[in-house]
């Protein structure tokens, strides 16, 4: 138990119950045990205040006769107005601050110093805020997440990658990779064939989410990486190979599905292992079944539509004739072809995700017909996969739809717990400036009024901060 947790410890049975705890040995207990008031009550409140503001400092005291740190360089970015600021404190452990830091880091200002330990303490426990934290920390909040540990997330400058942690070392890739491509494509060429299986999987998966047409010169690398003694790393690396259109993968998985398609013999295939295929010769060899499905779903729309020189629709009326539309489906959400998606569609009308990539009408049609029949599983696959804000029609369509089938449920379960999930869904995700629907009858339950009340309160706080960041309707 540490000397803070012993303080706690006794302060829970009171100090006429227990004495104080024999420090640590660390400077911060010993410096605690320096501190004694004339009542043990005292005593105790003022140790555990030097234990809150170290944490709040992030930085535990030195051995005596260290030189002090470096103060932080200066700031560059402008500080958040108070106007603004004055709704973090409501959404600090809420959904919201993902889009209060998001809303932040468009206006270009960073977070007020004194919130940087509260805002650092969530970012180690909830990685998703990390990347939305770290563009407005500023100079100090950098500064000062080199003091704690738990903090190690926040990119170090490029120098110390030989010290970084494998968190650290993704959160200074992905700062890198925003500011400068070409300079971030160079740093994994430097250091990721050395890197720890881990720490490959992590820049890994940084690169796929943020994958572009230019990464076509890491090529390469990824090459190598499909022979890793990894398998989650050579999976990456087939993914991202996958996802870039003139790869020499593709290539080779779109004249293996012309050869299929032709009825050729199978010939002995030296690529098939890197590209995760058994040698179409050996006894493991997949069924031309199999073998259609993996093809139909691991290679770029791009190159089986230029080698076989068809269109996108021929190619579906391929695959529905082969029973293979699911695996193509997968292989145009993944690349997520638009083209494809949209000739898709007639085949698959309510896959959520070729909807979230084919037209917007096909998306807007389905989302119409899904609140007229009121069908809660549709509403959630087709609002679920939109990051948000909704647009504001389909927005107000769903507050509307919630208001009518809310009225006379007195709780969740009576509701539906499907509607429950859209309310909570909406709340974050509609647009903050959405028509608020009519008022509920006046024979709505209590529970219909709470949660519509709850659900509208959420929206106009939403409004607030896109105001006072001056965002307006976005």
């Amino acid at each position: 138990m540490s000397h803070h947790d012993a303080l706690l410890a006794l302060a829970l049975v009171g100090t006429t119950r227990g004495t104080l705890p024999t420090p640590d040995p660390d400077p911060l207990a010993q410096a605690a045990a320096q501190i004694t008031r004339p009542e043990a009550e005292g005593t105790l409140l003022a140790r555990a205040a030097l234990h809150a503001l170290a944490h709040a400092a992030g930085h535990t005291p030195d051995p005596p006769g260290d030189p002090p740190p470096a103060p932080a360089p200066p700031e560059t970015l402008p500080e958040v107005p108070e106007r603004a600021a004055r709704h973090l404190s409501l959404v600090l452990g809420t959904p919201l601050l993902s889009e209060w830091l998001t809303l932040c880091a468009q206006a270009g200002w960073r977070v007020l110093p004194a919130r940087l330990p509260e805002l650092l303490d969530h970012a180690s426990r909830d990685s998703r805020l990390r990347p939305l934290l770290i563009p407005v920390l500023g100079e100090r909040g950098r500064w000062l997440a080199r003091f704690n540990p738990d903090w190690a997330f926040t990119p170090p400058d490029e120098d110390a990658w030989d010290t970084a942690t494998d968190a650290s070392r993704e959160a200074l890739w992905r700062r890198v990779r925003e500011r400068d491509p070409h300079a971030a494509r160079d740093l994994l060429r430097q250091h990721l064939s050395s890197e720890r299986a881990g720490s490959r999987k992590r820049l890994l998966g940084v690169l796929l989410d943020t994958l572009s047409d230019d990464d076509h010169s890491l090529e390469p690398l990824l090459d190598a990486l499909t022979t890793d003694r990894s398998d989650d790393v050579r999976t990456l690396a087939r993914t991202a190979l996958h996802r870039l259109s003139r790869s020499a993968q593709n290539a080779r998985n779109a004249a293996r599905l012309a050869a299929l398609l032709n009825g050729a013999t199978p010939t002995p295939d030296e690529h098939a292992p890197r590209d995760g295929l058994p040698d179409p010769t050996s006894q493991d060899a997949l069924s031309s079944a199999a073998l259609l499905e993996h093809l139909l779903e691991h290679t770029h729309p791009d190159t089986l539509l230029a080698a076989l020189n068809t269109t996108p629709a021929a190619l579906v009326d391929l695959a529905r004739k082969h029973e293979q539309l699911q695996p193509l489906a997968e292989n145009a959400v993944s690349t997520a072809h638009p083209a494809l998606a949209a000739a898709l569609l007639p085949e698959l009308p309510t896959h959520p995700f070729l909807l979230q990539i084919g037209p917007p009408e096909t998306l807007a049609a389905a989302q119409t017909q899904a609140l007229l029949d009121r069908d809660p599983d549709r509403l959630l696959a087709l609002f679920g996969p939109h990051p948000g804000p909704w647009p504001p029609d389909p927005s107000a369509a769903l507050l509307g739809t919630l208001r009518d089938t809310i009225g006379t449920a007195h709780y969740a379960a009576a509701w539906g717990y499907r509607w429950a999930q859209l309310a909570e869904l909406a709340a974050t995700h509609a647009h903050p400036h959405t028509l608020h629907p009519d008022p509920l009858p006046t024979d709505a339950t209590d529970y219909a009024h709470r949660t519509l009340t709850e659900l509208l309160g959420t929206l106009e706080l939403r409004k607030q901060m896109w105001t006072d960041f001056g965002k307006g309707r976005g």
